[in-house]
């Protein structure tokens, strides 16, 4: 009587962790990709049991930068958001360094930090060093205040409310319709070209409502 032998395929359980583990081994391959080179030979000196757990750190972490969560959704459009700003300050001269700033005002670094600081000029504190937006200088004879664009140190005294760099910036760039006419057109756009008394006027009540419900 021949006989023949049975393969058993295995229990549903063992079915299941094969998957599991099949699943692990892609992830492990794919964030090994993601290593440098040097990281990849320094895992190749490890003993297994201490390669096993280099990997396992190494997966996790992957994994962990990956997943979104509310939190990095924030502040990645944050980030995004100072970026497209940047770039937006770009059609308006882009922006100067401290070390720049020092020469065209004729002030030392540390004044001009302090200048910043007390709202005599505006200024990004966005990382390791301090960013003025270019718009607000000038050396042209005809509109320059110390270097400045004449107009600005006014305006930015009468900003008696606490606001971001960012809206003092844009209470400069944005449009704005001007009293007793239908002209829309920018402050700084005024400013460059030489604002009048009555301009100037409006401005400053522009100005000190800014951070304010009443604020245009």
């Amino acid at each position: 009587m021949k006989t023949t032998s049975l393969k058993t395929k295995g229990s549903p359980d063992t079915i299941l962790l094969k998957k599991r583990l099949k699943v692990l081994r892609l992830e492990i391959e794919s964030s090994l990709e993601l290593l440098s080179v040097k990281e990849q030979q320094s895992l190749l000196t490890l003993r297994d049991v201490d390669f096993w757990s280099a990997i396992q750190l190494k997966t996790l972490a992957e994994r962990i930068i990956s997943t979104p969560t509310p939190e990095k959704t924030e502040q990645n459009e944050f980030a995004e958001n100072r970026v497209a700003f940047m770039e937006y300050l770009q059609e308006y001269g882009g922006v100067h360094k401290s070390s720049a700033v020092e020469k065209i005002i004729h002030a030392s670094v540390p004044t001009v930090i302090k200048y910043g600081e007390k709202n005599k000029l505006i200024v990004l504190n966005w990382g390791a060093e301090n960013l003025y937006p270019v718009f607000q200088f000038s050396t042209n004879e005809k509109n320059s205040e110390k270097g400045m664009l004449k107009g600005v140190p006014e305006l930015l005294a009468s900003m008696k409310h606490e606001v971001s760099a960012v809206r003092k910036c844009n209470f400069f760039l944005k449009k704005v319709e001007l009293p007793l006419t239908e002209e829309k057109i920018s402050i700084l756009e005024v400013l460059r070209r030489g604002a009048k008394k009555d301009e100037m006027e409006y401005f400053k009540i522009l100005a000190e409502n800014l951070g304010t419900q009443n604020a245009v």
